[in-house]
């Protein structure tokens, strides 16, 4: 076992400037929020695609589902390079596939291709979570590691604004697409600008020259993949894919329908809908900040099951306005409070980050954060049989079942705020 004597030596060689720390942060926040632009142009464009391809809202939602199984299969396949090969390297390949798969919908000839491409997508987005966050864990401060996950997290912000601005004003959706491929010029800055993970390093370093203490040197034995089911890891990984099953629910029934739902069912016009997408995503903004930064100071399940509970709440009361035929406006009011809630989403990738060892950080996030995201694409799909069955406000109201799932799953996930991370641990 490596001594609290040693533990605290590698922690104080293995820290990180102020700079080098805002430099991770930043080129978290870019793939992050960039993958997010990337993301949800098909739901914002939702209307004008189907209306290309002459599909509706059900067969749409197959692409949306395919698009989050790529990210699950992106997330195991890029959450193993990442503990491999580095977490700067493997970042920037992520950023790579994410972009030039969406870039690419520009030339897609049927709505087949466009599936295909949205698998890539997916895959590539689904490698950038699980690598940027175990990074942001490793060289964030661990008193603030909370607030670290927050700012990243509300990077979609900032993208999901250029998404709807995208979306709004090119004349052809089309384009909104091509502009996707942008992110890979953040790229060549991450390559150059950014530090390798210390504690990455270290570790491999520690390997190589056989001094990894007998017991960790025993486990780093074997392959990620069978570390991922040792009695210490399988537990987590299983409670963190319902977590996120749960989590992930939310957005893919509510965000998917939502922009169909303000136009075609509550009669806003363009404007009046791309409004309130923009006040939703500043609300969400707020939340994943503030909820970050409470978990640093109260713990992550605290404020975890605060922000969830209080959402599935607010899911079953759109739930009753929807099926009353309740008014647009107090639907809408309610849609903008459960933005604010979706800030446990802010916590997600520092609580897992904590709970797994540097040597499968990555592919332990991956398994559970991943899987239960690609998961969650049966809620678009189911989603989208009931939009075409029942009104888009059926559709976005079931995402209360995904916010009661979160919240239930969270009491058994562990609570390691704030600890030191090292080579080994």
């Amino acid at each position: 076992m490596t001594t609290g004597q040693e533990r605290s030596a590698a922690t104080g060689s293995l820290s990180y400037t102020p700079g080098e720390r805002r430099r991770v942060l930043t080129a978290a926040c870019l793939g992050w929020g960039m993958e997010y632009f990337d993301f949800m142009l098909p739901s914002l464009l939702a209307a004008p695609i189907m209306a290309a391809y002459g599909i509706g809202p059900g067969t749409f939602s197959v692409a949306i589902l395919v698009q989050l199984i790529g990210s699950a299969v992106g997330g195991l396949a890029f959450g193993y390079l990442g503990d491999r090969f580095g977490r700067r390297r493997t970042l920037i390949w992520s950023i790579l596939i994410y972009s030039i798969a969406t870039g690419l919908v520009f030339f897609a000839p049927n709505f087949w291709v466009f599936v295909v491409l949205r698998f890539f997508t997916g895959v590539g987005t689904g490698g950038e979570w699980a690598v940027g966050f175990a990074w942001l864990n490793e060289a964030w401060s661990p008193k603030r590691r909370g607030l670290g996950g927050g700012l990243v997290q509300s990077s979609l912000w900032p993208a999901y604004a250029l998404a709807i601005l995208a979306a709004q004003t090119l004349p052809d959706w089309r384009y909104a697409f091509l502009i996707g491929v942008l992110p890979a010029l953040a790229c060549v800055w991450v390559r150059y600008a950014t530090p390798e993970s210390k504690q990455w390093t270290e570790l491999q370093r520690r390997k190589a020259a056989g001094e990894l203490s007998s017991d960790v040197a025993a486990v780093a034995r074997r392959s990620s993949w069978r570390q991922l089911f040792m009695k210490d890891s399988l537990p987590i990984v299983l409670v963190g894919l319902v977590a996120a099953f749960g989590a992930q629910w939310v957005p893919y029934t509510a965000t998917t329908w939502m922009p169909s739902l303000l136009k075609s069912d509550l009669g806003f016009d363009a404007n009046e809908a791309s409004l309130v997408l923009y006040l939703a995503s500043a609300i969400s903004f707020v939340g994943f900040i503030l909820a970050g930064w409470l978990s640093d100071k109260l713990g992550r399940r605290p404020v975890f099951l605060v922000f969830s509970g209080l959402q599935a709440v607010v899911f079953l009361v759109m739930f009753g306005l929807a099926v009353s035929g309740g008014g647009a406006s107090a639907f809408t009011w309610m849609y903008l409070l459960t933005s604010l809630f979706l800030g446990y989403f802010g916590i997600f990738g520092v609580w897992f980050g904590e709970l797994f060892p540097t040597r499968i950080r990555s592919l332990g996030s991956a398994a559970a954060y991943n899987v239960g995201r690609g998961l969650s694409g049966f809620g678009t799909l189911i989603g989208g049989i009931v939009a075409a069955g029942s009104g888009y406000g059926i559709a976005v109201s079931i995402a209360g079942f995904g916010a009661a799932l979160v919240f239930l799953a969270a009491f058994f996930l562990k609570d390691r705020a704030g600890r030191e991370i090292t080579a080994e641990d």
